[in-house]
């Protein structure tokens, strides 16, 4: 092992002292090579850039050419013969041209430089159908003349005549002459190539040997690669040319026919490279042959000089290793750095040998400690436990030797315990905490444990030490003694002292958090009768049944208490942001405890006789700290007083303001109970219109007809609905009226492609048989349900995503549509696009009204209208008002409009101004 150490130690100093200079090599080469490879790349640039410039001038002669034949007398009638006689004439002037003419706007050409017996029809030319598209001469197409035969670019210029007409289009056939001459001009080095290829992969040009490469074509696989280059940024890239030698190429297509053909100019660059590499090569060999001798001759000289010293250390440190700690060295070599390292191992094995006594000792006070220690490895294996352990646990050592101590975790102990013990460990700190723990036989215990994670002097852990101890009976003594102050003994429930304690922590949480909190205190009416004629033990019977049900009757966070005799008091917290909502929240509680309490209770031990009990309500609302404990405590004392002076079994909050409010909302919710009984409710029908102001549909409205032509307000009564549950039949009730209405207009050929929207309700749409009622209301009123289309708001969405998506892929299966109504109010309603089967959304009306002075709301209405393009989904507005909010949505791609600009809500009698926009 030794040698092996030695060796690889000697190998890795010579490779520090040659590595650098490898790296010097190998940079070097590298910058060399990258510098001659950007020099190709600058003459590629180069020469591809001049092939540009002279395309650009054969491109600007071809348009003088053309410009000169429009203007020409000659070709105001289209005379066939004074027309071949310009375009010869033309032709006799002009350098590198093979044909001039004129082609009419039906693609037959009449006029050419070059006339022919046969008719030409050049309708189907790139060139031609670019030119009768667009002003000024069109891009070149490389293709092979009809008239000439020839290989040819061809352009055209669209004729017209002084009132805008075309008349046909002008063509010019230019030779591939320019490329030759630009090749010439070029005196390409050695190897280098420079080809002109056409976009089908036709060689119109190559150089050097011309004649080899006349009419070959291209592989489709080398002219994918070409356009792939012209595509990058600088055009050049290297690739197999025709011949199959690789090459540096440079392609680029002409300025003046995109899309037609490439010009190809390639530079042998591996063959300018060979040198260099062959030198580098050389120098590397070099360089590696010296690096080998001079690690030979180090080896043999220090190794020699250290092997009879090493292997005298090697035996040491097996002794001491073995535990023969009063082994030592003793031996001198006349190296002073060698004869240092020996006393040291001497000096280290002898206090190895002092501190190996402290261990023995430091052992057996372990051992006999009478609290529980534990040591694991870095796996959490147990390395060691005392006898303390063994007695505690019931487990032997021996059984416990390599285990996780979570053997002794049956559950018990939440893994949050152990989640922050870990966090606390593995950042090297000291934990404490408790463990409820699990002995051999099954017995649990309760454990307080002292775990530290032992290191080493440089700080790395290696180990952990568990101290514990068993503090089953104290815990069970504090418990004892926590329950005795704190809960009543009669019903389990916190005791006075426990709610003030709670109530004053829930004020201040109130005002942390800007919500609204209640205190509830509740009286048993004629308590004292109950244990005047039924006695003490019946009276104590009918507290535990009170108890019991309000417990199961509210939340569990929630606190019930018993506040008095026969008084107990409910603290709930977080019922609302705003006074009006806690009110509502507040009374809803109520109502759902007097009727728990209401039922009758069974006292004594006939349960055929049953007693009948009321309770009397008192509340106070409280939010921040403007109210102390007291204060709050003082008023539902006094509503509860209140409540008993009313008449007992009554619900009174403190605030006669609230109460005034409470009472309104009872009379509000029995007025709707008796509108549902004698279907007093009517519909209204608001038009919908697309973009040409065309009707497509309506949208149904409920409203509430009260005395005197009044309505209330939807505002006033929907939610009411929502909170006490009416609202699942007023939303059937508008879900068949609205089927009925559909069902007339699907019965006339003038509104039979009429839409009906319907909103429903979260309350409406999570009941367990909405699928099946929509299908029952379809199925009665006869209508085709692809002109139904229920309308949805975020907050039915919202929860059970599965679901949701369930049950509108049920109905959408007999062709009924969704709508996401309100869009852009809500945090979640761009997410449940991606997963819900939604054809529309509605922009809220709040976005329509202030888009004008909103430049948020203007910037809302844009992305909604954008995202639903790329969504494909249909978008209708609200509320839209007036032309120039129309005309906004229509120029930015809004199809379909609700508002005031094209009607009100209006009962179906008053829509015959509706029907007639069909």
């Amino acid at each position: 092992m030794i040698r092996n150490s030695l060796n690889l130690r000697l190998w890795l100093t010579v490779a520090i002292a040659v590595v650098p200079i490898f790296l010097f090599m190998l940079l070097d080469y590298s910058e060399r090579r990258e510098q001659a490879v950007a020099d190709i790349h600058a003459e590629i640039s180069d020469r591809l850039a001049d092939a540009n410039r002279e395309a650009k001038a054969a491109h600007r002669a071809v348009g003088l050419a053309l410009r000169i034949m429009a203007r020409s007398n000659e070709l105001q009638s289209v005379d066939n013969e004074q027309c071949n006689a310009l375009a010869g004439r033309l032709l006799e002037s002009l350098e590198g041209f093979s044909n001039l003419g004129l082609a009419l706007p039906d693609g037959k050409v009449v006029c050419s430089s070059r006339p022919s017996a046969e008719a030409i029809n050049v309708s189907d030319r790139a060139w031609f159908q670019n030119s009768m598209q667009a002003d000024g001469v069109s891009p070149g197409e490389f293709v092979t003349g009809r008239i000439s035969q020839r290989s040819v670019m061809v352009f055209g210029y669209r004729l017209t005549n002084a009132a805008g007409e075309v008349r046909g289009v002008i063509f010019a056939a230019m030779t591939l002459d320019w490329f030759d001459r630009l090749i010439e001009h070029f005196r390409l080095p050695p190897n280098w190539e420079a080809s002109l290829v056409s976009s089908a992969g036709a060689l119109l040009s190559h150089h050097p040997d011309p004649v080899r490469w006349r009419d070959h074509v291209l592989a489709p696989e080398m002219l994918h690669t070409m356009a792939e280059v012209v595509g990058r940024g600088d055009g050049i890239a290297q690739f197999t040319g025709l011949d199959g030698k690789m090459r540096l190429y440079g392609v680029s297509e002409p300025s003046f026919a995109r899309g037609s053909g490439f010009v190809m100019i390639g530079a042998p660059l591996e063959q300018s490279l060979n040198a260099m590499e062959r030198r580098f090569q050389l120098s590397m060999a070099l360089l590696a042959t010296l690096a080998l001798a001079s690690a030979l001759v180090a080896r043999f000289h220090i190794y020699r000089l250290i092997e009879v010293w090493a292997s005298q250390v090697g035996k040491v440190v097996a002794s001491i290793a073995a535990g023969k700690l009063d082994a030592r060295i003793g031996r001198e070599v006349n190296v002073r750095e060698l004869d240092a390292l020996a006393h040291g191992i001497d000096d280290m094995a002898a206090e190895i040998e002092r501190r190996d006594a402290e261990l023995g000792r430091l052992s057996m006070a372990i051992e006999q400690s009478p609290e529980s220690v534990v040591i694991a490895d870095m796996d959490a294996h147990i390395v060691y436990v005392n006898a303390a352990f063994e007695r505690t646990t019931g487990y032997t050592r021996e059984e416990m030797l390599g285990q996780n101590p979570r053997v002794l975790n049956t559950g018990l102990t939440p893994p949050s315990t152990y989640k922050d013990m870990w966090a606390t460990l593995v950042s090297g700190e000291v934990w404490r905490g408790e463990f409820h723990n699990t002995r051999k036989d099954g017995s649990t215990y309760l454990e307080l444990a002292t775990i530290a994670p032992i290191k080493t002097p440089d700080g790395v852990i290696t180990h952990y030490v568990a101290v514990k101890e068993d503090i089953t009976q104290r815990k069970q003594s504090e418990a004892l003694l926590h329950r005795l102050a704190y809960y009543d003994a009669l019903t389990a429930l916190p005791n006075r002292a426990l709610l003030h304690d709670r109530l004053a922590q829930a004020i201040r949480s109130s005002s942390r958090g800007d919500t609204y909190g209640m205190l509830m205190l509740l009286d048993i009416d004629r308590f004292q009768l109950v244990n005047d004629t039924q006695g003490h033990a019946a009276g104590d019977q009918l507290l535990r049944a009170v108890a019991k049900r309000l417990s199961a009757s509210v939340r569990e966070d929630d606190t019930v208490a018993r506040h008095g005799d026969d008084d107990f008091a409910i603290l709930t917290e977080n019922i609302g942001t705003t006074e009006a909502e806690a009110l509502v929240h507040a009374e809803h509680i109520a109502r759902k405890l007097q009727h728990a309490l209401s039922a009758p209770y069974v006292l004594g031990d006939d349960d055929e006789v049953l007693h009948h009990s009321t309770l009397s309500f008192g509340i106070s609302l409280f939010q921040g700290k403007a109210l102390a404990l007291g204060s709050v405590l003082k008023q539902a004392e006094v509503a509860l007083y209140r409540a008993k002076e009313d008449g007992r079994n009554n619900i009174r909050f403190f605030n006669p303001a609230m109460q005034a409010v409470v009472d309104a909302n009872a009379r509000m919710e029995a007025r709707l109970h008796e509108a549902i009984e004698s279907t007093a409710f009517r519909l209204f029908f608001q038009p919908q219109v697309d973009r040409q102001g065309k009707l497509t549909g309506a949208e149904a409205l409920i409203r509430w007809p009260v005395a005197e032509g009044q309505m209330v307000s939807p505002a006033e009564f929907i939610p009411l609905a929502e909170d006490t549950g009416q609202i699942v039949p007023i939303g059937l009730w508008v879900l068949r009226t609205a089927c009925a209405q559909l069902a007339l207009w699907q019965s006339q050929a003038q509104t039979r492609h009429l839409t009906m929207a319907v909103n429903v309700s979260a309350r409406q749409f999570h009941q367990p048989d909405f699928v099946a009622s929509v299908k029952k209301c379809v199925s009665a009123a006869g209508i085709d349900p692809s002109r139904l289309k229920l309308e949805l708001t975020e907050g039915v969405i919202l929860g059970d995503s599965n679901e949701v998506v369930a049950r509108m892929n049920q109905l959408r299966e007999l062709g009924i549509h969704f709508a996401l109504d309100d869009f852009g109010t809500g945090y979640s309603s761009l997410s449940c696009l991606k997963r819900l089967p939604f054809d529309e959304l509605k922009i809220d009306q709040s976005f329509i009204r202030d888009m004008a002075s909103n430049e948020s709301s203007e910037a809302i209405v844009l992305a909604i209208l954008s995202m639903s393009q790329a969504l494909d989904l249909e978008v209708l507005a609200e509320g839209v008002e007036t032309p120039i909010q129309r005309e906004f949505l229509r120029l930015h791609g809004c199809e379909r409009y609700q508002g005031y600009l094209f009607g009100k809500p209006q009962p179906i009698e008053n829509w015959a101004d509706f029907l007639a926009m069909t």
